[in-house]
């Protein structure tokens, strides 16, 4: 009951946190013209500040201190939690992936220069011990990885982190699916009783919450890279909090992927269509899955409504995954993730069918003309 409150405070503090300082961050930003800049992979065409992100740190980092204070002043189980030297580690990591984020938004660094600092900040994390130390197989065992855990989770960590990212090329779309996650996250750990993990589940759901209230269509900022980049290591590294306490580890494993189905199906589509067209994986364009509603004529609000809706089906998908027994979750899991493909490949099926029906027309009428 305790762990709900603290919870809810986190929340709390959090939210109004962001909620005050957006509005400042907002008014900066014009004052100086740091705006994001219209790209290939982005459908925005006016002057939005791009430095939300800002905000999203600041707010978590706030409520975060504010639950050590109140677990300090109460004396409760809290302050060991948050003085393990663990924590050093995963706060340090987090940290530097901001300042990367940060950096980019202001110098637009390098793929490649980007994508070797998301690996040394990801590889502190790691060091702290926030390692995937085994995969379990239906019917073939557990594997323990011995010494590729370590870069095996720091690819787990990047992987997710530069998934958010990639869908964040819409008002209102990166903030409601990571909202969606954290709620979903943090409800899990209160059931399995993961105080810590909960508290940033639910600092980070603050933070997003607060966000969105000025990130909807039509935005008045947008997360940024700082932004997307903290968000998914945040949501890649709260299920490695709580590894190593579970007998079924690769059950929040799974539940994390299933909460994020969205953007991974949408970056592995992209990594395949860039290999495919020997264009390099971080090159943008506008094939992403918002691109691809938008084509089909949805207005970027009922492109919301689906997206947030899938995301809340995943969320209770996701919670109820890691209460269900062992044996009935991987069969139950994979039933989600199969109807999740063929969905992705049914709007594959339509945005075909739609370009085949438009050069039909378009053939018509040049042969009438």
């Amino acid at each position: 009951m305790i762990s709900i409150y603290y919870s809810a405070g986190i929340f709390l503090v959090s939210f109004l946190t962001n909620l005050l300082l957006l509005p400042s961050i907002i008014k900066l930003a014009h004052k100086h013209k740091w705006y994001d800049m219209p790209d290939k992979r982005k459908i925005h065409t006016g002057l939005i500040p791009r430095l939300g992100g800002i905000g999203i740190f600041t707010a978590t980092a706030l409520s975060l201190i504010a639950a050590f204070a109140v677990s300090l002043i109460f004396k409760s189980k809290g302050i060991k939690l948050f003085l393990s030297f663990r924590i050093f580690y995963l706060f340090s990591g987090l940290l530097m992936i901001y300042c990367i984020g940060l950096i980019d938004d202001f110098h637009n660094l390098k793929a490649p220069i980007k994508f070797t600092l998301q690996l040394a900040a990801a590889s502190i994390i790691t060091a702290g011990g926030y390692t995937i130390k085994s995969l379990t197989i239906p019917y073939l065992g557990t594997f323990f990885l011995g010494f590729t855990a370590f870069p095996i989770t720091v690819l787990w960590i990047v992987g997710i982190a530069n998934a958010v990212n990639l869908v964040d090329g819409m008002d209102g779309l990166a903030g409601g699916i990571t909202g969606f996650a954290s709620l979903a996250l943090g409800i899990i750990m209160l059931i399995h009783g993961f105080f810590l993990p909960a508290l940033l589940s639910f600092a980070v759901l603050g933070a997003i919450t607060g966000f969105l209230l000025f990130n909807f269509p039509p935005a008045k900022i947008f997360m940024g890279d700082a932004g997307s980049l903290f968000l998914g290591f945040i949501l890649a590294s709260i299920p490695l909090m709580a590894l190593d306490s579970l007998k079924y580890p690769e059950g929040l494993l799974i539940a994390t992927v299933t909460l994020l189905m969205i953007p991974i199906l949408d970056t592995a589509a992209a990594i395949f269509r860039r290999i495919k067209g020997r264009k390099p994986i971080y090159s943008p364009d506008k094939k992403h899955i918002h691109h691809r509603l938008l084509g089909l004529g949805l207005s970027e609000k009922k492109i919301l409504a689906v997206v947030y809706g899938f995301s809340i089906y995943l969320s209770l998908i996701a919670i109820t995954s890691m209460i269900l027994p062992k044996e009935t979750n991987i069969y139950f899991i994979l039933v989600i993730w199969i109807g999740s493909l063929l969905a992705y490949l049914f709007l594959n099926f339509i945005e075909l069918k739609k370009i085949h029906q438009k050069d039909q027309t378009e053939s018509i009428h040049k042969n009438i003309l």
